[in-house]
């Protein structure tokens, strides 16, 4: 016989870090916000602070210095001001969905796979690269359809790993704080990027900040593409660890790649120079759909675990 749980055990249940997670995904999923609602407005912000904050003719170790001295600045006020305003919140559950559903961000990359894929699609290639160009680091103007959506599948994936998977998993393990400290990583990390001629190594302690915190997103996401060839995705999963400039993207592409026969990366333009990075997979090259597959099944994956938490957290109210 079938025990149904008590109405306090719902509520109990109802303020659990799976069941706050699942409603602010699904809040996201569901509710549109404008953009300046977006933690991404933030990017150029930080991006102005470190042209003020950096040395540019400083040597790199102080250059480097003035990097870790940017996230100090960043990351301490917020979570200063993140502690107090939660201390005085009348419910800390739904402050904290409130603030997680600030936190991630789904929907603008769906809109961005959907649109481009659509512009490439019908033709439009100047319109698609216009739409692609505030997102992407490389140079979008000797892009071609197929260059424009192996750059969309690659950014629309990380920029999902580190802007919605990663808040959540920092969450699941260091409730509010920790979704606030893997977003202001991401957020650094791109306002701050080594790729950009000002940032090479001021730049570097957001990246390697980044890097580590995205790893274990990174491998939650990539794991269910091993599968159910594991030995051709296992080794995927070392050829990206191997020879991806970052282990953690490197390990994701590597296996989205693998599970969807695809190739991604390769050479691409960095504020006018060539930067060859080595091919993953070993399928076809990308098309117009591919941005928008990609993103749907990272976000079924990323589904996936938070229904697997949820089903954990009811099954120990049931037998709590």
């Amino acid at each position: 016989m079938i025990t149904l749980p008590s109405l306090d055990t719902l509520i109990l249940m109802a303020a659990t870090p799976a069941a706050i997670m699942g409603g602010a995904a699904l809040l996201e999923a569901l509710l549109p916000r404008p953009d300046w609602l977006r933690l991404s407005a933030a990017e150029p912000l930080l991006s102005r602070l470190g042209h003020k904050v950096h040395r540019p003719d400083g040597t790199p170790s102080a250059q480097w210095q003035a990097g870790i001295l940017a996230l100090l600045v960043v990351w301490l006020p917020c979570a200063a001001g993140l502690w107090a305003v939660r201390n005085l919140a009348l419910s800390e559950p739904l402050f904290d969905l409130l603030f997680l559903l600030l936190m991630i961000e789904s929907r603008p990359l769906r809109t961005l796979a959907t649109a481009g894929g659509a512009l490439l699609k019908s033709d439009t290639l100047p319109l698609a690269r216009l739409q692609a160009a505030p997102w992407l680091k490389r140079e979008t103007g000797k892009l071609s359809a197929m260059g424009l959506a192996k750059a969309l599948c690659e950014t629309c994936t990380l920029r999902l790993l580190g802007g919605w998977a990663g808040p959540l998993l920092g969450f699941a393990l260091a409730g509010v704080q920790g979704a606030l400290l893997w977003r202001l990583a991401q957020l650094t990390q791109y306002a701050w990027s080594c790729k950009q001629p000002a940032f090479v190594q001021f730049g570097r302690p957001a990246a390697a900040l980044y890097q580590g915190l995205a790893a274990p997103a990174a491998l939650l996401l990539a794991l269910p593409n091993l599968f159910p060839k594991v030995k051709e995705g296992m080794s995927a999963l070392r050829t990206g660890v191997s020879r991806w400039p970052h282990p953690a993207a490197g390990a994701l592409l590597a296996t989205l790649a693998h599970q969807c026969i695809l190739r991604l990366g390769g050479p691409r333009y960095y504020q006018g120079t060539l930067v060859r990075l080595p091919v993953l997979g070993d399928g076809g090259d990308p098309s117009w759909e591919s941005p928008r597959r990609l993103l749907t099944r990272l976000l079924c994956i990323g589904w996936g675990w938070l229904a697997l938490a949820l089903l954990l957290t009811l099954a120990g109210g049931l037998h709590g």
